[in-house]
């Protein structure tokens, strides 16, 4: 059979479509996961797929599927990503992976070629975890580790419940693939960091993915007037959180290969002269080895107690997501590497910082991953961005590997 090769142009032009749904005034793209803005952007994954004629399914938290048809019906082979955004984030996470599936599936229906096995284009819902939590949901639930129940039941801050969501977007469905029996999961995404870009590669092979670790920490102390409280009577909920980030900056970060990050703090009442009565804090935490993160995870706990023994204010700890370190398909791996060798494209092998739908779908099904560059290392944010020749190579390198085990 011929090399196939993806239409650079179609992908491009989807790519810039989508990348109008959810738009916001600083060029930014809000597609929060449950909002009008994610259901619009699902809407314009499936018209794409049902103008292809390919089977849809939905399934009952929203998550989107596909099917190119196979000679046999099992064993299929999935690909894709999440539509889904951070508040005001790019147009390449995540969507790339999706439509560059979508433009894999619509290169075998226009060539003619009737896979072995059947091709399934995924759209998972609530890969980001910002609106609500956990992050990677949809992954999660096709996975099995959430119920139906417990998806419904998630809240966000203002108390809106994803059931409700699901139930006034129409998002819902009653979509199955497990008659296809897929076994294989690939995913094609921006690398969301720096070192392709500035090693001007153009393909990374992922052989895993860090491990995370989220965590909230929450101080109560006490309101108290800021001119004439004495400094050493103070229960000061600000002061504490201050001490507790520091300790973790200089206690955990010299971890080996160890990340962490205080992502968001949040004080009460918030008044300049006011002293603080409650101060909540994340740690983001990550690290490809398990046993450094566990070792991070003990620190952490180690100095919460420290100072909740040595303050004067009373804290509290509440672990918000935990996903262990991912090792990917080794076989998949080589043949994403050997696919970038034939195409004469610079490749390296890396291993993720960031999580995805494939960390969580590696313990069912054979699952492997593409990176392509970042443009300054530049992601979640409106300057995000991946040159026109790094998508193609990238969806070429996917469509190759996509065939490889199609016909495996």
């Amino acid at each position: 059979m011929r090399r196939l090769d993806i239409n650079s142009h179609r992908l491009h032009q989807r790519l810039e479509e989508l990348s109008h749904i959810g738009r916001v005034p600083d060029g930014g793209i809000n597609r929060l996961a449950f909002s009008e803005a994610d259901k619009a952007g699902r809407d314009y994954v499936e018209a794409c797929m049902r103008d292809l004629g390919m089977e849809v399914a939905i399934d009952p938290i929203g998550n989107l599927f596909g099917v190119v048809p196979g000679r046999r019906i099992n064993g299929a082979v999935m690909a894709g990503s999440h539509t889904d955004t951070v508040g005001s984030g790019g147009r390449f996470d995540g969507a790339l992976g999706v439509l560059a599936a979508l433009e894999v599936a619509e290169t075998l229906i226009e060539s003619g070629f009737h896979p072995e096995r059947p091709f399934i284009v995924c759209s998972f819902v609530n890969e980001e975890g910002v609106r609500f939590m956990p992050d990677m949901m949809g992954s999660m639930f096709h996975r099995g580790d959430l119920s139906i129940e417990d998806v419904r039941a998630t809240t966000d801050t203002d108390g809106r419940s994803i059931g409700d969501e699901l139930d006034r977007l129409d998002m819902r469905g009653t979509g199955d693939i497990s008659v296809y029996a897929p076994n294989i999961f690939i995913e094609l995404h921006i690398e969301q960091g720096p070192i392709l870009f500035e090693s001007n590669l153009s393909i990374a092979a992922v052989s895993a993915v860090q491990g995370l670790s989220w965590t909230e920490i929450s101080i109560s102390g006490a309101a108290n007037h800021a001119g004439t409280t004495p400094m050493d009577r103070r229960k000061d909920a600000v002061r504490s959180a201050g001490e507790l980030i520091s300790s973790l900056y200089r206690d955990i970060a010299d971890i080996p290969q160890q990340r962490v990050t205080a992502g968001s703090i949040t004080a009460s009442p918030g008044l300049i002269n006011v002293i603080a009565s409650e101060c909540r804090f994340t740690v983001d935490m990550r690290n490809p080895d398990a046993d450094l993160l566990r070792e991070a995870e003990l620190r952490l706990d180690r100095l919460v107690e420290k100072e909740r023994h040595e303050g004067l204010c009373a804290i509290h700890l509440k672990r918000l997501a935990r996903v262990e370190p991912t090792e990917f398909s080794a076989r998949i791996t080589d043949l994403i590497r050997e696919a970038a060798e034939a195409r004469d494209l610079p490749a390296t092998t890396m291993v993720s910082g960031a999580g995805h739908d494939a960390q969580i779908l590696a313990s069912k099904y054979e699952s492997a991953m593409i990176f392509v560059p970042s443009v300054n290392g530049i992601s979640h944010d409106r300057q995000e961005y991946t040159e026109p020749e790094a998508t193609q190579a990238g969806a070429n390198i996917l469509l190759d590997t996509v065939l490889g085990m199609l016909e495996n």
